[in-house]
């Protein structure tokens, strides 16, 4: 039997034990399968087997893991393919455990050597996008999560510097336990990390929640095992790498965001400055088509700065997931019905879209801000809005997580968790999920249209939509969970063929995703499309100017080096890593 995943502890022993709970639960479903023997591209089995041993001498005894454990632990737990199949088309031959840049370097020099393709994660936590699983057969993985050094924490410019395997329940700790005054900003799962949430333009829902434009200054290690310092980094023992980002010429630590230029070993994050007080802030609406003016409410709040942090909007299935199993509430396998959903509604005393989001700072303003909230709601009919505050405690300056009540310890005051793990059991006690991710406008009206198209094709093919709206000053992502039972061939193969039908539905609108699973990067980089998809081949000049051997994370977001370019174009379609795995 396989160990578990290895995830930095929670705050809560129960979420520990959940946590524990669900990744069993993947490793049992796993089991069922039995491991391939998968080497590295063009490499035989005495080649590898020295590689392997020389790759021991660099990163010690527990630096490398292969075979049977190598495979249950770096596979994509919510795959659609759940057999040898999966194996055939991504599994990858070991994972690597560098603790230096050092490390790193040697790594990359021997795969430099062999060409061996290297997939880098920081924590393999993006669970809904692939996990830590690659796009090409047989490469390595190289899992960062044992470079965990918090390398400062700053509460007179507000940052902290962290290496990639920097959990945010570490960077919480590293806080608390150094009595800073800071907010970290925290996703809706703890165990991830810190840098490659923000390399993947992920976010959390403080002030600073919006974490990829929250980097000042990163150290990256590129593929020939050049180490650089982006922004005033590039002085040599400089004292504003973390406070000034424009450097002198170029930048470039927007170049190292959800691409495969280099391998990113320290980063920088500017935070949230702990608040003298925080209200926690609700708003439900009746009906459907009141989104439209919740959004645009919403919109002119943020873009006049009465509201401080991102409001997140959940409908009324996003509600239910929180409260149990869909079978608590409906029996059919088809979508929930309206009529049953507008019962549900009046049992649970609910909106049909509701919102959360925070104020934050002195009393008068947070006060002040409330009211201007108020009196904006205050236009819709439906709206109910509801407001809790807490100030410093006497003797205090500073307002602090640990200082409200545990019900209240939310993602909005950068508190990490482990909760919404249990939303992957709504449709089974084994469950998964993929992910959409459109990006819209900020815009009422177009929202709600694009909602009820892609609801329509969710129906159609069984699920229920899953709205969870992020919304900025003047853009929203749109993110629709679909569940699926794990133990269904079904449900998991209508859930990938409905994605697909939803990029092409986006598209329709003028939309895309902004993120994607490893499955769907080339689908989806296929709709940047403008002058003959100039973007994508500018991206390409670069990965093949820095990675002529196109060692690292080939195929991510749909970047290609020169030798894997004539199979990816085979395969162009649904799924373009098929064509690539079986050639190389």
């Amino acid at each position: 039997m396989a160990t578990l995943h290895p995830f930095t502890k929670a705050l809560h022993e129960r979420e520990n034990g959940m946590a524990d709970e669900t990744v069993a639960t993947w490793i049992k479903t796993a089991e069922r399968t039995s491991t391939l023997d998968i080497l590295p591209p063009a490499l035989d089995a005495e080649t590898w087997k020295k590689l392997v041993a020389e790759l021991h001498t660099i990163l010690g005894k527990d630096g490398v893991l292969t075979n049977h454990e190598h495979r249950i632990r770096y596979a994509d737990p919510y795959a659609e393919h759940q057999d040898e199949k999966e194996q055939e088309r991504r599994g990858s031959a070991a994972t690597l455990f560098p603790v230096t840049v050092e490390h790193v370097q040697a790594i990359l020099k021997l795969c430099n050597t062999h060409s061996i393709p290297i997939w880098t994660v920081s924590r393999g936590k993006n669970l809904g996008y692939g996990g830590a699983a690659p796009r090409v057969k047989g490469s390595i993985i190289l899992d960062l999560q044992r470079m965990g050094k918090v390398i400062e924490v700053n509460d007179k410019y507000s940052y902290y510097t962290v290496e990639p395997g920097v959990t945010f329940f570490d960077i919480y700790n590293a806080i608390k336990k150094q009595k800073k005054n800071i907010w970290c900003s925290v996703p809706a799962l703890g165990w991830g990390s810190v840098v490659g949430n923000a390399l993947d333009r992920g976010w959390g829902y403080t002030p600073a929640g919006d974490h990829s434009n929250q980097i000042c200054g990163i150290e990256v290690v590129l593929a020939d095992g050049t180490v650089v310092r982006t922004g005033m980094g590039a002085l040599d023992n400089s004292v504003c790498w973390p406070l000034f980002r424009g450097g002198y010429g170029p930048t470039y630590e927007s170049m190292f965001s959800q691409s495969n230029f280099g391998v990113v070993t320290k980063l920088s994050l500017w935070a949230s400055p702990s608040p003298e007080g925080f209200m926690m802030c609700r708003v439900d609406v009746e009906n459907e088509e009141d989104l439209a003016p919740l959004i645009d409410t919403f919109r002119d709040l943020l873009i006049h700065d009465a509201i401080q942090n991102h409001p997140l909007i959940g409908n009324l299935p996003r509600e239910l997931v929180k409260r149990g199993p869909r079978t608590k509430f409906y029996d059919g396998k088809d979508a929930i019905p309206d009529s049953r959903l507008k019962e549900l509604q009046k049992e649970l005393d609910l909106g049909f879209w509701s919102a959360r989001f925070g104020l934050y700072g002195p009393q008068e303003i947070v006060e002040a801000n409330f009211k201007r909230c108020q009196k904006a709601f205050a236009k819709m009919p439906t709206a109910k809005l509801t407001g809790r505050a807490f100030y410093a405690p006497e003797g205090k300056e500073y307002l602090h997580p640990e200082d409200l009540p545990v019900e209240c310890r939310t993602v909005e005051t950068g508190t990490p968790s482990l909760l919404a793990l249990n939303a992957v059991k709504y449709r089974g006690p084994d469950g998964g999920h993929i992910s959409f991710s459109p990006i819209l406008p900020a815009d009422g009206k177009s929202a709600l249209e694009f909602y009820y198209a892609a609801k329509k094709r969710c129906v159609a093919k069984g699920f229920d939509y899953f709205g969870g709206l992020h919304l900025y000053p003047r853009h929203l992502a749109m993110i629709n969970m679909m569940y699926f039972d794990r133990q269904s061939d079904k449900e998991r193969h209508d859930a990938n063929e409905l994605f697909v039908e939803l990029v092409r539905l986006a598209r329709e609108h003028g939309y895309s995703e902004y993120r994607a699973h490893i499955d769907y990067m080339d689908l989806v980089a296929e709709q940047f499309d403008f002058n003959g998809r100039s973007l994508m081949k500018l991206n390409e000049r670069v990965k093949d100017a820095l990675d002529p051997k196109g060692i690292l994370s080939p195929g991510k977001q749909g970047i290609w080096p020169e030798r894997y370019k004539a199979a990816a174009g085979k395969a162009n379609g649904v799924n373009g890593a098929n064509g690539v795995n079986g050639g190389h």
